[in-house]
Formats: C-alpha cells, sequence, structure tokens
C-alpha cells in the first residue's frame, strides 16, 4: 500500500531524475559543439591565421606609426625604381 506522500516523492524523484539528465545533455551538446569549434578553427590556414592575428595586435595600437612606416616605404621603394 503507497501513501500519497511516498506517491508524491516518487514523482518529485522521477521529475529532478528527468531534468537532471536534460541538463547533462545540455552540458553534453555544448561541449560537443565547441569541441566541434575548435577543430574546425585548426584547419591548413591556422599557421598563416595565427601571424595575423599577431600582426594585428602588435599594429592596431600603433595604427598611425603603422601607417607612416607604409608610407614612407612605399615612397623609398618608388624612389629607388
Amino acid at each position: 500500500m503507497s501513501t500519497p506522500h511516498a506517491e508524491a516523492v516518487s514523482r518529485l524523484s522521477a521529475h529532478h531524475d528527468s531534468m537532471s539528465n536534460q541538463h547533462v545533455s545540455s552540458d553534453f551538446m555544448a561541449l560537443a559543439a565547441h569541441m566541434n569549434d575548435c577543430q574546425r578553427s585548426r584547419g591548413r590556414f591556422f599557421a598563416l591565421r595565427a601571424a595575423l592575428e599577431s600582426l594585428h595586435a602588435t599594429a592596431s595600437p600603433r595604427i598611425v606609426t603603422t601607417g607612416a612606416l607604409f608610407v614612407c616605404c612605399g615612397v623609398a621603394l618608388l624612389a629607388v625604381v
């Protein structure tokens, strides 16, 4: 014979288990998506992309100086030719 309290606890436990499984499932799916993104980002142009990001990080704070340097190098090359 089951009491109403035991039935309520049983239903609550079943609901908690299903919610816990959904949480684990969503965490697993998020981790799987992240791992796929990481794998995709390491393609054949990874080294080039990393070098360009490094160059960008170095040049962007000094954008005016970098632009002036490119102009000076271009003028020097035109003077030589």
